[in-house]
């Protein structure tokens, strides 16, 4: 469990939605025994929910792993038409890629293996949200480049900003997460003093940033 909320009201929040997606229980467990990373279940709960309001139709995700999250967003949204993945690990893209086969979904989602920032720099499409979830001391410089590729009305969330709480507590850090830890907290920073934007900090799942244009309003 991360160190974001009392262990308690974690179990209590997860077995009010348990997965009832036969092939998503089998990728949580899959997850589970093989301590793969993905999305915490509250954190998963939470995002579907925004994206059942904003009603997006095109999704770029830095993070795929074994692509849980984004067959998630698939499944429960209607309104998407398209995700683009990006993952580094072959392995693990290709673990991504049958299993969006095998519930078929491949022609909604698509999984590039690369290196997320790379993969930026050459990208031109827009999107309606785009979802940061991967390597954590990489995510402001991958926020600079997505911002490129993200519509005037889209929004970006950042998943794991609190980092098992050691953003926030530094008795919590562990000596080989400095660095992350370090660029985090200067990311979150960096993004609540910046006019240029609205954001949140949501202290649910692993810590979720959401973040979107200012209107001129605003």
């Amino acid at each position: 469990m991360p160190n974001i909320n009392y262990d308690y009201i974690e179990n209590y929040l997860r077995k009010l939605k348990d997965i009832k997606d036969e092939k998503l229980r089998d990728m949580n467990d899959y997850a589970e025994k093989n301590h793969v990373p993905i999305i915490e279940r509250e954190s998963e709960e939470f995002i579907n929910f925004l994206i059942s309001m904003q009603k997006p139709k095109k999704i770029l995700e830095l993070g795929t792993a074994i692509g849980y999250s984004s067959i998630s967003f698939a499944k429960r949204n209607k309104s998407i038409e398209k995700i683009d993945s990006v993952e580094l690990k072959k392995e693990m893209a290709e673990i991504a890629r049958k299993n969006i086969s095998d519930i078929g979904l491949e022609k909604i989602i698509e999984v590039h293996e690369s290196d997320a920032y790379d993969f930026l720099v050459d990208l031109d499409e827009k999107y309606d949200l785009i979802f940061i979830d991967a390597a954590k001391g990489q995510y402001e410089k991958y926020f600079d480049l997505a911002l490129k590729n993200l519509k005037e009305e889209g929004i970006i969330i950042c998943d794991n900003v609190l980092f098992k709480g050691m953003v926030a507590e530094d008795s919590l850090v562990k000596r080989r997460k400095i660095t992350i830890v370090k660029r985090l907290r200067k990311f979150l920073k960096d993004i609540s003093e910046d006019d240029r934007f609205i954001s949140s900090v949501v202290p649910i799942g692993d810590g979720i940033l959401l973040v979107r244009r200012k209107d001129e309003e605003d």
